[in-house]
């Protein structure tokens, strides 16, 4: 089903917020950015922008531009003000709607407008793709392989979820499985900015090339020298709300029928707070629904103790059948603190395993450098982890992702 792309002029007034609510929510229609200039609204693609008489960018000129690509704009007007929706009629709007009017009005506008705008503009471009980069790697619903997604989450605190994730992901470009890391931390995405890569192309690009087919979803794939790909998370935590939750796990099935094993970064916070909008933490919470195993990482300590089970009791609600493990980062060699800790983790959650991942300098400087941790004993104690949640064997390297 068609949905119309729509871009919004950032507005105070509270019918963007209630226009963008609805559609992800209910459909109907993708806002694919909030713009606060000029060059931002000419930049992103749509079908539909919408203003309203506030807007201070708003002029002739750019209502001019915008229908010369093809685009429509729709102007929202205070209905108390009479001469804000006359302003609009003359900047040459191509419809008007009162800022009160109930969202699905909106969307009804926005889908008339959209039948005869960028529409027809993306259908062309898609049409100048060349057939041959994707069809290849489309695979029927017969094909048998299909690679693992293992989703690696912490509560706040600074754990070192990530860097548990990143050296998964190493281990398994070590032994040659074709593996990719997604960021999909939506509070505070770090793997592009840790591993030195590009942050864009990103999970905003692979979610349009999974569902609008602009653009191939390899391309948003950045390779490393250590053996595995990474698709770098949103550009910045605010963007979470163009991209929805089903979207991103479509993005992950994709990559797993490829096939390639999926390491997930997941965000510290699970909470559903999508009742009245978009889910907030939606995307850590559907990549954790879909996962084949989910490793929990915490600091062991009292508090990093009750921190992790609070935060795998939240896990184990979205996904109580999945197989779940633990892994404490920074362990102190203290025989005794260990045994304390997993008494009272298995004592509480019994997991499948429990694994003590010790301090190591190691890690800091790999930080710093932008590269994976070094041989050394955090290394040595995340392979035997790595080997039982990724299956790994073998030796041959091969590389996922393009190069540029």
């Amino acid at each position: 089903m068609f949905e119309p792309q729509i871009v919004l002029a950032a507005s105070p007034r509270e019918w963007a917020q209630r226009l963008h609510r609805h559609v992800a929510d209910h459909g109907g229609g993708r806002v694919r950015a909030t713009v606060l200039h000029p060059h931002e609204a000419l930049a992103e693609h749509c079908d539909v922008f919408v203003a309203d008489d506030t807007t201070s960018f708003l002029s002739r000129h750019l209502v001019s531009s915008l229908q010369h690509l093809e685009r429509r704009v729709l102007g929202v007007y205070d209905g108390d003000d009479a001469a804000g929706k006359g302003e609009l009629l003359d900047l040459g709007v191509d419809d008007v709607i009162a800022r009160d009017a109930p969202a699905g009005e909106f969307v009804e506008i926005i889908a008339a407008l959209a039948s005869g705008a960028g529409s027809d503009e993306f259908t062309r471009m898609v049409a100048t793709l060349e057939p041959a980069e994707p069809a290849p790697r489309e695979l029927g619903p017969t094909t048998a392989k299909v690679g693992r997604l293992l989703a690696v989450g912490a509560p706040p605190g600074g754990c070192g979820a990530t860097e548990v994730a990143l050296a998964l992901a190493a281990a398994a470009g070590r032994h040659g499985h074709r593996t990719v890391l997604v960021d999909g931390d939506e509070t505070a995405p770090a793997l592009a900015q840790r591993l030195g890569v590009r942050p864009y192309p990103n999970l905003r690009s692979a979610v349009a090339a999974v569902e609008h087919h602009d653009g191939v979803l390899e391309d948003s794939l950045a390779p490393t020298q250590a053996g595995f790909a990474v698709l770098p998370g949103l550009s910045a935590p605010r963007d979470w709300t163009h991209v929805r939750p089903s979207e991103v796990t479509d993005v992950a099935e994709r990559l797993l029928s490829l096939p390639v094993d999926v390491v997930a970064n997941l965000g510290s916070r699970l909470e559903n707070l999508g009742a009245h909008g978009p889910s907030r933490y939606g995307v850590s919470r559907a990549l954790l629904a879909r996962a084949d195993s989910v490793l929990g990482v915490g600091l062991p300590s009292p508090v990093g103790v009750a921190r992790l089970l609070s935060w795998l009791a939240q896990a184990r609600s979205i996904a109580p059948r999945t197989p779940v493990r633990v892994a404490f980062n920074r362990t102190p060699p203290s025989r005794f603190r260990r045994s304390e800790v997993e008494r009272e983790v298995r004592r509480v959650l019994n997991p499948e395993d429990l694994t003590f991942l010790p301090e190591d300098a190691r890690v800091t400087q790999a930080a710093w450098e932008g590269g994976v941790v070094g041989d050394g004993p955090f290394h040595r104690a995340v392979q035997p982890l790595a080997m039982t949640l990724l299956g790994l064997k073998g030796s041959e390297r091969r590389r996922v992702g393009r190069r540029r």
